[in-house]
């Protein structure tokens, strides 16, 4: 692997059950430019197979496109352990230190073998009574340690393992910093292989995290279930959405929506009671639409629960900022590439720290 360049960012490294896909970006003056991708289809028993999942994962580091041997990963879905919870108003500097300690006696899976990280999602509650409301991520130690060990013995050095949510949010992030964008409401969904995370911000801060136990895989099964096709097949007919469009009529697209239709109208129940959740918790507007990403984001899906919901549903177009000219073919990129999501955002790592610090900086200087 290359030396890494000036101003190149990690490779944003995001290991799903369907592919393995790898983003890297060069900062520039006004965002950032496309320095490589690469993406291995994988079987999502490969994921529970450690020597095939070492082999695939070392082919797409092997890519010449990439520089430098710095990576950024995410933590396996199945090591997370998400958890919301309350505490009294305290300064910043305390409450990290606070919500760990509250997290381990409240919640008693969480007590041994799991490292805890806790994001302020906002105040809840009349003024002089307003709590810290707290979304408590959780990690195994065991499984996060087992993938830092795969990543070293390939070679490369682990800038940041982080939660899929933070990872697929930071690409929409950079959007939503504004000052008139602080109080605003904005929903994001991103429908994977077993799990969908739905994510509401107030600004570009997140204010509610849930997973709902429906993917893609459920997608596939409806449809082999009702076009009586084998499990490869129906999961072909599902990725083919990816290129249709809300109001087409092909009947190959019109039959595999029909099968998907149910478990996508329980997605946007779902969807619907978090967005009347944070609402009423945080006396907040409804989000004006739903931005959806991930392997099973198209635009049939889109519509079915833009339906059910009631609110505009999109599929999201994350790598609108990027300058990425003949690194994609133009029919990919009308689709919004939704399934590049979180490796986007993963190879973004390193320009929130920046940014981070830059606000640090600033504050300092201030006073």
């Amino acid at each position: 692997m290359k030396s890494r360049l000036h101003n190149t960012g990690p490779i944003g490294l995001d290991i799903g059950a369907r592919a393995i896909r790898a983003v890297q970006l060069k900062r520039t003056r006004g965002g950032f430019t496309l320095v490589g991708h690469a993406q291995v289809e994988v079987s999502p028993t490969d994921i529970e197979n450690n020597d095939r999942l070492f082999d695939d994962v070392k082919l797409i580091l092997a890519e010449r496109c990439f520089s430098g041997r710095e990576v950024a990963i995410c933590i396996p879905d199945r090591s997370l352990e998400i958890k919301n919870m309350r505490l009294p108003q305290m300064p910043e500097t305390e409450l990290a230190e606070a919500a760990n300690f509250e997290a381990r006696e409240r919640f008693a899976n969480l007590r041994n073998g799991y490292t805890i990280r806790a994001l302020p999602a906002g105040l809840v509650g009349t003024d002089a009574n307003a709590q810290q409301e707290l979304i408590v991520l959780a990690a195994a130690d065991e499984q996060v340690e087992a993938r830092l060990k795969m990543m070293m013995n390939l070679g490369v050095q682990v800038t940041c393992i982080e939660p899929s949510a933070t990872a697929f949010f930071r690409p929409y992030e950079q959007f939503l910093r504004r000052s008139s964008d602080a109080n605003v409401p904005n929903a994001f969904v991103d429908i994977g292989e077993w799990n969908t995370r739905i994510l509401i911000s107030t600004g570009d801060e997140i204010a509610f995290l849930k997973v709902c136990p429906v993917g893609g895989h459920h997608l596939d099964t409806a449809i082999a279930k009702d076009l009586v096709l084998p499990p490869h097949e129906a999961t072909q007919s599902r990725l083919a959405l990816i290129n249709a469009v809300e109001n087409d009529t092909d009947p190959k697209f019109e039959a595999t929506a029909n099968a998907i239709r149910p478990a996508v109208e329980q997605l946007a129940k779902e969807i619907g009671l978090c967005l009347r959740y944070h609402s009423v918790t945080f006396r907040s507007e409804r989000p004006d639409h739903v931005t959806i990403s991930g392997d099973a984001a198209n635009p049939i899906v889109a519509k079915i629960a833009s339906e059910g919901l009631q609110v505009p549903v999109v599929v999201g177009k994350a790598f609108s900022a990027a300058s990425c000219e003949s690194a994609f073919d133009d029919g990919a990129v009308r689709t919004g590439l939704p399934q590049w999501t979180t490796a986007l955002g993963l190879a973004m790592h390193d320009r929130r720290v920046a940014h981070a610090q830059k606000a640090v900086q600033a504050q300092q200087v201030a006073s």
